[in-house]
C-alpha cells in the first residue's frame, strides 16, 4: 500500500484570491473526520449510515422501512434519509447497489409493553416501529447513534470486523426488552423465508439459522447473540398462521431442546426486567453454522467493550481513509473521503474467524486466508479495485484475488464469480469480469498471489 497526495489545484487557485498574505488557512478535518456516511442514503444512492469496518462481514445500520418486493428499490439498503420512523438494527447491508437482499437478524429496543408486528408508520404506537429524533442522529466510520422516540431508547452501534455491538440506555423505570423479528428481510417477499430457527442456550447465548431463497438462491445465514445482562425471561414464537402442516409436539430432551423454535415465521422477545446502566447486545453472524457464529463472536474479545470496540473501528478507518492525502476545500474533501469510504465497505469479508467459509457449491471449505464475497464485479472492475491495488495492502488484494480463485476452483459450474455475495452466485449482469481483476492485481506484482493457479482460473 502506498499513500497517495492529491492537489486540487484549481480549487487552490479560486481559494487563493479571497484570502489575503495575512490569513493563516483554517485546519483542515483529518479523513476520518470528513467523512460523511448520510451521503448516498436519500436519492438513488442505495447506502448506509450504520457501524461496519473496513472491509467487515457485519454492517449494523438502521432499517427504516420494508416495502413489497416491487415497491422497494429505494430501500435497497434498509434506509431513507427522510423516513420518519425505524424498525430496527439489522446485521447485514449492501452499499451502492442497484439491487438488494440481507437485512438479517433485525433487532429492536422495546421499553414497554412488547408489539410483535411493524406497525404503520403514520400512526404512532401500531407497532414496534419507533419515530426518531433527526437531530440525534451520529454517523461516523464504525459508529452510529440516534434517540428512538417511542421507547424513549439512546441506541448506539459499533462493529469489528464479524461482530456488530449494541449499547442501548433505556429510560429509568421501564423494563428493558429487545425484540428480534427473524421474518423480514431487504427486497422482501412471501416465501422468502425457506427455514428458520432461533435456540436459546443455557449460559443465555442465542443462536439461530435462516435459509432464504432472494437474489442469491438458498443463502445460509447463522448468527450468535450475548447480552450484557441477565435474562429474566423470553419469549420464542413462530407467527405463520397457514403452515400446511406443523409435525407433532414432542417432549425436549433437555433444555436447550425446549428453549428453541423452528419455523419460517419466528420472532422472540427477550426481558432483562428494570436494569441500571445500559444494555449491550453483541452479535456474530456466520455462513457455516452456529457454531462458527459463537467463534466469530469470541474472536474479537470475550468482553462487552464497546467503547474499545468502537476505538479499534476508528483506528481501522483512520489508517484506511489516510492512505489518500488531498488539498482541497473542505466540500471537496468531505466528498472524496466519503467516497473512499464506501468503496472500502466490500468486497467484504466472508470467511470466519477459524478460515471455514460456504461456497458456490453450498459446501463447507478451509482455506488460510481471509475469504471475502460481495463481488459486484460489472460495476467495481474497471475502477474500484485498481483503485485498492493502490491504497490497501497486498494482503488484502491478494486475499480477495485468492477469494475469486478458491471460488472458482469450488464452483459447480468451474467458473469465476460473476456477481456473488454470501458465497453465493446470483447470476447478474453480463461479462466476465473477474479475469481482468486477476490480471490487474498479479501484472502489478502484488504479493499472495499463486499465477498458476490464477492462470487456470482464468482459462
Amino acid at each position: 500500500m502506498r499513500r497517495i497526495g492529491l492537489v486540487a489545484a484549481l480549487a487552490a487557485l479560486n481559494l487563493a484570491g479571497c484570502a489575503t498574505a495575512q490569513e493563516t488557512p483554517p485546519a483542515l478535518a483529518t479523513p476520518y473526520d470528513a467523512v460523511d456516511p448520510f451521503i448516498g442514503t436519500a436519492g438513488k444512492g442505495h447506502t448506509f449510515p450504520g457501524a461496519v469496518a473496513p472491509f467487515g462481514m457485519v454492517q449494523l445500520s438502521p432499517d427504516t422501512d420494508y416495502k413489497p418486493f416491487r415497491q422497494s428499490y429505494d430501500w435497497a439498503a434498509g434506509y431513507r434519509y427522510d423516513d420518519p420512523t425505524i424498525l430496527g438494527f439489522s446485521h447485514t447491508h449492501f452499499s451502492g447497489t442497484g439491487h438488494s437482499d440481507l437485512g438479517d437478524v433485525l433487532i429492536t429496543p422495546i421499553s414497554g409493553e412488547v408489539k410483535w408486528d411493524a406497525g404503520d408508520p403514520a400512526q404512532p404506537g401500531s407497532g414496534y416501529r419507533s419515530r426518531y429524533n433527526k437531530a440525534s442522529e451520529v454517523a461516523e466510520p464504525g459508529y452510529y447513534a440516534v434517540s428512538l422516540t417511542d421507547s424513549g431508547v439512546r441506541a448506539e452501534l459499533t462493529a469489528g470486523v464479524r461482530v456488530g455491538l449494541h449499547r442501548y440506555s433505556f429510560p429509568r423505570s421501564q423494563p428493558a426488552r429487545i425484540l428480534l423479528d427473524f421474518r423480514p428481510s431487504i427486497y422482501d417477499y412471501p416465501g422468502k423465508v425457506l427455514w428458520s430457527r432461533i435456540r436459546v442456550h443455557p449460559d443465555g447465548t442465542v443462536t439461530g439459522f435462516r435459509e432464504t431463497r432472494g437474489w442469491a438462491p438458498g443463502r445460509q445465514l447463522y448468527f450468535a447473540m450475548r447480552f450484557s445482562k441477565p435474562l429474566v425471561g423470553y419469549q420464542l414464537q413462530d407467527r405463520e398462521t397457514d403452515a400446511p402442516y406443523r409435525g407433532f409436539r414432542q417432549p425436549g430432551r433437555d433444555m436447550t431442546d425446549r428453549a428453541q423454535v423452528q419455523g419460517r415465521q419466528l420472532e422472540a422477545a427477550f426481558d432483562f426486567g428494570s436494569i441500571t446502566g445500559p444494555l449491550l447486545v453483541k452479535v456474530a453472524v456466520s455462513s457455516v453454522d452456529e457454531a462458527g457464529a459463537i467463534r466469530n463472536l469470541e474472536s474479537e474479545g470475550g468482553t462487552f467493550d464497546f467503547d474499545g470496540v468502537r476505538a479499534e473501528s476508528r483506528g481501522a478507518w483512520t489508517e484506511a481513509l489516510g492512505a489518500v492525502d488531498i488539498e482541497a476545500p473542505e466540500e471537496m474533501r468531505t466528498s472524496l473521503y466519503t467516497a473512499l469510504y464506501h468503496a472500502l465497505i466490500a468486497p467484504s469479508v466472508h470467511g470466519d474467524a477459524d478460515g471455514r467459509w460456504r461456497g458456490p457449491d453450498n459446501a463447507v471449505h478451509q482455506s488460510d486466508f481471509t475469504v471475502h464475497s460481495t463481488f459486484s464485479l460489472w460495476d467495481t472492475f474497471r475502477a474500484e479495485h485498481p483503485l485498492l491495488t493502490l491504497v490497501q495492502p497486498d494482503s488484502r488484494n491478494a486475499d480477495m484475488v485468492n477469494s475469486l480463485i478458491a471460488a472458482q476452483q469450488v464452483s459447480p459450474y468451474g467458473i469465476l464469480p460473476v456477481w456473488s455475495f454470501a458465497g453465493q452466485e446470483t447470476w447478474t449482469m453480463i461479462g466476465y469480469h473477474a479475469v481482468p481483476v486477476i490480471a490487474d492485481a498479479y501484472l502489478k506484482g502484488v504479493k499472495g498471489i499463486d499465477g498458476e493457479a490464477a492462470l487456470n482460473a482464468m482459462t
